[in-house]
């Protein structure tokens, strides 16, 4: 046969599987609905926030409702956290609010319960605050027409054992002059971009489509115990440039938040979940949960930060 001839019959064949499609009805049997509880716990808030919702089967013509009147126990280094209360209710999920006051290396233990979903539970520990961090610089460049602010961070890592943590910027911005106008505290998380860093798992800039990265995760495995530089960028312009502005001061704050490695975990395979868009040999990545009996993630992290005047005009 003619290579001709044989790619022909080759083609035709593969368009008559890819032609061939039936819907075939689901006749197995149904898993009941479970919980889903997500708490990403701040150790140095007073209050932390813990939202329950109902997961059904995808192929079961069920939709989620809200899980009602679940019977939930919360402890805080063996002791019952009796200061725990539903916040709001937004869509069908439940947010509860507890008082906090966390130390490090607490143990906090949660578990729920309904008649209709069984009980899930889970647990982490608070992480210590193990880095530092000892200096930010700061220039001013602009790319594509939109001005940025680069910012060179550097950290000094706890050697005693491998480290979780991740990476958030905000922005503060007065200008109007004290006299006119109390300075604001309020403070813009902004996203985080990069180049050519090495620490983060995926150094390309977000696909069209994606949500904008707010939070950067990495780990201590390049540079434990040492001190090291991160290179990265936020959108921004230097107010003071700006003949319009007779006061400014501009500050920035990093943060770096020392994360639990459960908590780790599960964004880094939110990560991995998310991947390029355009990869069609990707497999499909299964979100990391540490919940028994359900699913989702009650995880803990602590903060360091550090701000710093980066633009000021005006006595």
């Amino acid at each position: 046969m003619k290579k001709s001839s044989f790619y022909t019959v080759l083609m035709t064949g593969i368009l008559l599987l890819f032609g061939c499609e039936k819907d075939i009805d689901f006749g197995g049997k149904e898993p009941a609905p479970k919980m889903v509880v997500n708490a990403v716990i701040n150790a140095q808030s007073d209050t932390n926030l813990i939202k329950i919702s109902e997961s059904v089967f995808d192929f079961s013509g069920q939709k989620p409702g809200i899980v009602e009147n679940p019977e939930i126990r919360l402890n805080i280094d063996e002791k019952a956290c009796t200061q725990l209360w539903l916040d709001t209710v937004i869509g069908v999920h439940a947010y509860y609010k507890f008082v906090s006051g966390l130390n490090a290396s607490d143990k906090i233990e949660f578990s729920a319960h309904t008649q209709k979903h069984g009980t899930v539970k889970g647990y982490d520990i608070v992480p210590a605050n193990t880095v530092e961090i000892k200096n930010i610089d700061h220039s001013w460049f602009i790319k594509g027409g939109t001005g940025y602010m680069r910012l060179y961070v550097t950290l000094k890592d706890n050697p005693q054992e491998r480290n979780f943590y991740r990476i958030a910027v905000k922005t503060n911005i007065d200008i109007a002059h004290p006299s006119i106008q109390e300075p604001n505290n309020i403070w813009s998380l902004n996203r985080i971009f990069i180049d050519d860093e090495m620490l983060f798992h995926n150094p390309t800039e977000e696909s069209e489509g994606r949500e904008p990265n707010f939070y950067r995760i990495f780990t201590d495995d390049l540079f434990q115990g040492k001190e090291y530089t991160l290179n990265i960028y936020i959108d921004g312009s230097n107010y003071a440039d700006s003949d319009w502005n007779e006061y400014v001061r501009q500050r920035v704050k990093v943060e770096i938040h020392t994360l639990s490695e459960k908590l780790y975990q599960n964004l880094h395979s939110q990560e991995l979940a998310i991947g390029p868009s355009d990869d069609i040999f990707s497999e499909p990545v299964k979100i990391y949960t540490n919940m028994q009996g359900g699913y989702g993630i009650l995880g803990v992290y602590n903060i360091c930060e550090k701000e710093k005047l980066v633009a000021t005009k005006g006595e």
